[in-house]
């Protein structure tokens, strides 16, 4: 069978996994910070800062790439497009990342935040996990948009509860948390972004 010219090759499609798989592992550890203060220490915090360097560094790269010299124009702008959306989408995890470290190292000696923004964190982590999975086997990503509007619909609910002066924070906590919902709520979007970018590529190859 001949082989579509136009298809990306395998790396690009990796590359974009593999960033996805680096912002995850930052988010996580901020997350653990977050989730677990008192527990936090330089190891802790450097390991934080060693991912989103990391993740940022390429993430700028991939967004600064330009056509290459000795490639087809039309395969070249297919790659340098694709590099811009990814490299863009990532870099804003890395600052939203970088929020929620922030907000983490802030709270260490607070008390803990409601259960429904450890919640959302948890969903937004296995999505970026899901969008992942449906890059590097393509077909799987049906259930990202459901779970998309599940995030949504988790913000929305603690955005009335903190809007409402039902929960029980004071007005820092409220503030953080609200700051939190936004950072997990976008980064989880951001992720499904890349992976239907990437499903799009795919699919105009044959076009």
């Amino acid at each position: 069978m001949h082989e579509d010219s136009r298809l990306p090759a395998d790396d690009t499609f990796q590359r974009a996994a593999d960033l996805l798989r680096l912002a995850h592992t930052a988010l996580s550890r901020a997350t653990a910070v977050l989730s677990h203060p008192t527990a936090l220490s330089d190891k802790e915090t450097a390991a934080v800062d060693g991912a989103l360097g990391e993740l940022w560094e390429a993430a700028e790269d991939l967004a600064s790439t330009g056509p290459a010299a000795d490639a087809a124009q039309e395969d070249d702008l297919r790659t340098v497009i694709t590099d811009m959306y990814v490299g863009e989408d990532i870099g804003r995890m890395g600052v939203l990342t970088r929020q929620v470290g922030d907000i983490a190292w802030a709270r260490r000696a607070s008390p803990q935040l409601p259960a429904s923004v450890r919640e959302l964190a948890e969903d937004s982590l296995k999505l970026i996990d899901a969008a992942h999975d449906a890059i590097v086997s393509p077909g799987s990503g049906a259930a990202l948009d459901a779970a998309l509007t599940g995030i949504g619909d988790r913000q929305h609910r603690l955005c009335r509860t903190l809007l409402s002066g039902n929960g029980s924070l004071d007005v820092v906590g409220a503030v953080d948390a609200a700051i939190l919902s936004r950072c997990y709520a976008e980064c989880a979007q951001r992720a499904v972004a890349v992976a239907r970018h990437m499903s799009l590529l795919r699919e105009t190859a044959a076009d």
